[in-house]
């Protein structure tokens, strides 16, 4: 059985359900150290001369992602974050193919107020499962209480799911010890994801936008079956 881990991004790129597809159990690593200069408070979209960030506001702090809470007093040009954020994404899909199609939801979500980082996420992360008709059950890792770190914690995770298989990211191979896996009787696999490329708004191509940019634009995961 292949387990998948990833910590919950905000807004995640295709290729982050790309290794939920192609894992058998899939599971949320929210009590991974919260790491500011990867995609777990931030994502870009595509705009008319570009990218853009969307970046959540937090309290940056050497702690469990589940534990990083939400500055929700942030203002960005006099408006709420949530609410720029929103705004963000109606002004720059709103012509695209399935707009209407999920703009609310998306709506009904940044009007909500968090206090915790993780719970947005997964929220959005459900969206877009839910949006994508990708049929997962999801599973956090702090679900089980293990007090291991790194390459240990992953084989504890995969074992305690009943998985014999760890389907790594394409960078796995650069810091974790694959020891620790061969003498757990743990297989390793590392994804391979090619982005697709799809009608997007504006001029060019961008690849590993955030998936709301493939989702909002018509494309399906057909690639993935």
């Amino acid at each position: 059985m292949i387990v998948g881990i990833h910590q919950p991004n905000y807004l995640p790129y295709l290729g982050f359900f790309d290794k939920m597809l192609k894992s058998d159990v899939f599971i949320i690593y929210d009590d991974a150290q919260f790491n500011k200069s990867d995609f777990q408070h931030r994502n870009r979209i595509k705009i008319f001369n570009g990218s853009k960030w969307l970046t959540v506001p937090v309290s940056k702090k050497h702690i469990p992602i589940n534990e990083i809470k939400i500055k929700n007093d942030f203002l960005i040009k006099g408006i709420k974050w949530n609410d720029d954020h929103f705004n963000q994404i109606y002004s720059n899909y709103s012509k695209s193919a399935c707009f209407e199609k999920y703009i609310n939801g998306l709506k009904d979500i940044y009007e909500n107020e968090y206090e915790l980082l993780v719970d947005l996420n997964i929220e959005l992360i459900r969206f877009m499962m839910d949006s994508f008709s990708i049929k997962k059950e999801i599973i956090l890792s702090s679900e089980f209480g293990f007090n291991t770190t790194s390459s240990t914690k992953i084989v504890d995770l995969v074992k305690a799911v009943g998985g014999d298989t760890y389907l790594s990211g394409p960078t796995g191979k650069n810091y974790m010890d694959l020891n620790v896996f061969s003498n757990s009787e743990i297989n390793v696999v590392f994804q391979t994801f090619v982005h697709p490329q799809y009608k997007q708004q504006y001029m060019g191509f961008l690849p590993n936008m955030s998936s709301i940019d493939a989702l909002l634009n018509g494309y399906r995961f057909d690639y993935f079956e």
